[in-house]
């Protein structure tokens, strides 16, 4: 039988509409397995259009056969997932969202059916009479619903209201919500508007939306704003055809369980306004508040949440996403007119803040920027509040700087200050030293409080930083911390710098007697040894910036070797008084040391490490003593080695002649008689008298002197005579050291003569 129509341009009705095709009831299983195994086919081989049609198809079927559950769990995932969506095929999409909502209305399913009919009100959809209805009547007619439905959506997986592609992933769903910041950086503390604007985007045939709050998240790092619908409960600042600014007042509540976010039960603290949430199809509201930091950091938007409470069902409309919350402009008023402002790339949706800037002040009057080692400090701290509260406040210090060279501080009005310790994950190498807190106590507002502190600086000269730091908070708001550090740099330097000189002298104790031996008796204990009599002979550089008071200079024995004993005492000739010494100037210091074997055997060279113990402070200025300690030259004392020591005097006769006695003293330690020949130069400086050339015996542990009488045939010069002395049994020239008052260098020791008057 030939076909009723025409086809060779068009196709039968049959095949060029085929959901309009009610299908022999008989044929539907086997209808079913065919496309059943058709979307199998096309998935393996990725084509998801074609899965997509069949899909459909298959949920027709299943609806002609009135399974519909098995309907609905095709429908809701092609609802939610399809390609139809992302590709914007709009009229598709609302015959999908038809067939969804009529069966979910079957299977009682409220949650879905509230999901698609508030998709279903977007502009973008074609008008339908069904859609144009109250969306709180959108359950109307279910009997089969089990519970009251709570419908949560999110804006990734709702449809884009917006016309233009370009804007597709900014915008999203029939209620849009974006946030921005008033500034691009704010205070702990201080105010920081912020501003929420709702645009409707619903067909202009539907009735308005009516919100019963909008739930602002920030995390952690502010409390979440609620802002709750009360008609004629807002304050209209002003208005424009296509917007409206209000300012909302907030005030602090507490959530119950299960009320503060559809995504979290536990009760916390939020603030609370009250707005008029009623939006007519494309208008939008601007509704801007005051929040205030509590902590310093980022600060972010982390979602808005759009709450609908029916008695029939509730809906949540998350927003979330740095995208989804971009707001292209910040809305203010201008001369009682809406004005907009660019709110940057990121729309300040994510902002920096940064601590309270403290009022705070620490003022250290008699800190210097330089100070000198082991100087015992003591130094005021003026603390002044100029917040507008009262303040409680914790005061720390510490130096940073090397560890082993930065000195400790210590508050004076505690005797037992909490330490405040690195932290134990840092490196041990690292730079910084433990500080010290200590609490103030509540200083009024426009009040100050002084706070004594000290410190001692280490021997070590150093480059250091004092850090002081004020921990408080106001009584007003006392969960908001507020800092205020003073960084002072400080030097550390020497105040002293030490030259020696360790000249041999005569001793005037006698040597005991190698025949005529007396050894100590019993339970007695005392050095029987030989001894030698030092000079040390030092001067004292003040390296400091204004004149020191020296009050006391000791030499120390610093260490000496087991066998010997070494006493150190002040020259009587030159004893000590209080000086003072200026910045580049020099102090002498002389101290006389006696050093002694303890056994009369023992001739081995002993060498003695000294330190200048220096206590001293501030001549100008009321200062604490300080002690420095200064390293000596060591002093090496042959004890078992012949020496010859020069020594003179000063003779001014009746005629006006001058003459030098001078006086060699030639020591034998040893256990051996020596031999010497003893020779005298002579010289054009100077004529003497005594023996020329001359031999002389020493017996073991013995001493004896040479003396010559010397007249200087010049004035204001140094003189060097030249005495040779040799020991004939080893064939060696023993060298002559200078006593007080004499030079010796490498031609001798030298004598000097006064110039004429």
């Amino acid at each position: 039988m030939p076909p009723l129509y025409d086809t060779f341009l068009i196709r039968e009705p049959l095949r060029d509409d085929p959901f309009a095709v009610t299908h022999n009831p008989s044929d539907i299983p086997t209808l079913i397995e065919v496309y059943s195994k058709a979307i199998i086919h096309f998935t393996d081989r990725n084509r998801q259009r074609a899965v997509e049609r069949l899909q459909y198809e298959l949920a027709l079927l299943l609806i002609q056969e009135q399974k519909w559950k098995k309907a609905l769990k095709i429908l809701v995932p092609l609802w939610e997932n399809s390609s139809w969506r992302r590709e914007g095929w709009w009229a598709l999409l609302g015959l999908l969202a038809d067939q969804v909502t009529s069966v979910a209305r079957r299977c009682g399913d409220g949650e879905t059916v509230v999901k698609v009919e508030w998709e279903s009100m977007c502009n973008r959809f074609p008008r339908k009479l069904q859609h144009d209805m109250d969306f709180s009547n959108c359950l109307d007619g279910m009997q089969n619903l089990s519970s009251k439905p709570r419908a949560i959506v999110r804006v990734e997986d709702s449809v884009s209201c917006l016309r233009n592609k370009a804007y597709v992933k900014l915008m999203y769903g029939v209620v849009s919500t974006t946030f921005a910041f008033g500034p691009s950086q704010g205070n702990v503390g201080e105010i920081l508007p912020a501003q929420v604007v709702v645009t409707s985007r619903a067909r202009r045939s539907t009735p308005p939306i009516v919100l019963s709050y909008l739930l602002v998240s920030f995390g952690d790092a502010l409390k979440d704003v609620k802002i709750e619908h009360q008609p004629g409960g807002d304050r209209v600042s002003s208005s424009l055809d296509d917007i409206k600014l209000f300012q909302v007042a907030l005030s602090t509540e507490t959530t119950k369980s299960g009320s503060a976010s559809p995504t979290s039960s536990s009760p916390r603290k939020y603030l609370l306004g009250r707005c008029d949430l009623s939006f007519s199809p494309n208008t939008a509201k601007a509704i801007s508040f005051n929040l205030i930091p509590k902590e310093s950091g980022t600060v972010r938007v982390t979602s808005i949440t759009s709450t609908l409470i029916k008695e029939a069902f509730s809906m949540d409309f998350i927003v979330s996403g740095a995208d989804h919350l971009h707001q292209a402009n910040y809305w203010l008023e201008t001369a009682g007119s809406p004005s907009r402002t660019p709110a940057g790339n990121k729309g300040f949706n994510e902002i920096r803040i940064h601590p309270k800037p403290p009022k705070l002040q620490i003022k250290l009057p008699d800190l210097r920027k330089e100070y000198l080692t082991d100087e015992n400090v003591q130094v005021d701290l003026e603390i002044t509040n100029e917040e507008d509260d009262d303040a409680e406040v914790t005061l720390e210090a510490r130096f940073l700087g090397q560890a082993d060279a930065v000195p400790t501080w210590t508050w004076i009005n505690e005797e037992q200050p909490s330490i405040v310790s690195d932290d134990p994950l840092s490196d041990s190498n690292k730079n910084t030293k433990s500080g010290s807190r200590t609490y103030v106590g509540q200083i009024h507002r426009s009040d100050s409080r002084k706070i004594e502190a000290r410190f001692t600086a280490r021997p070590l000269p150093t480059e250091a930083v004092l850090e002081i730091k004020a921990l408080y908070h106001l009584l007003g708001e006392p969960e908001t911390p507020i800092s205020k550090v003073l960084i002072h740099e400080v030097l550390f330097d020497r105040p002293f710098e030490a030259s020696y000189h360790f000249q041999p002298c005569v001793g005037t104790r006698p040597w005991p007697s190698y025949f005529h031996f007396e050894g100590t008796k019993d339970g007695e204990e005392s050095a029987q040894g030989l001894s030698q009599l030092w000079h040390s002979n030092g001067k004292l550089a003040c390296l400091a910036s204004e004149p020191l008071l020296i009050e006391q200079v000791a030499l120390e024995v610093l260490n000496i070797p087991d066998g010997a004993v070494c006493q150190v005492s002040g020259i009587p000739e030159a004893p000590f008084s209080e000086t003072v010494i200026s910045p580049n100037s020099y102090h002498d210091s002389r101290f006389e040391i006696d050093a002694q074997k303890l056994d009369l055997d023992d001739r081995r060279s002993t060498v003695i490490e000294f330190q200048l113990q220096v206590r001293w402070r501030r001549s100008q200025g009321a200062s604490r003593s300080a002690t420095s300690t200064l390293n000596a030259t060591e002093l090496i004392i042959p004890f078992g080695e012949p020496r010859v020591l020069a020594s003179a005097g000063s003779v001014q006769t009746d005629d006006g002649s001058y003459s030098i006695p001078l006086t060699y003293t030639i020591e034998n330690p040893s256990t051996h008689v020596l031999n010497f020949e003893i020779s005298m130069d002579t010289s054009n400086d100077f004529a003497f008298s005594g023996p020329k050339a001359t031999t002389l015996n020493l017996a073991p542990l013995s001493r004896k002197n040479v003396r010559y009488n010397i007249v200087p045939l010049v004035k204001g010069k140094w003189i060097t005579p030249q005495l040779k002395v040799l020991d004939t049994h080893f064939r060696q020239v023993l060298r002559v050291n200078g006593t007080e008052g004499m030079r010796n260098d490498k031609r001798g020791a030298r004598l000097w003569v006064e110039p004429e008057d």
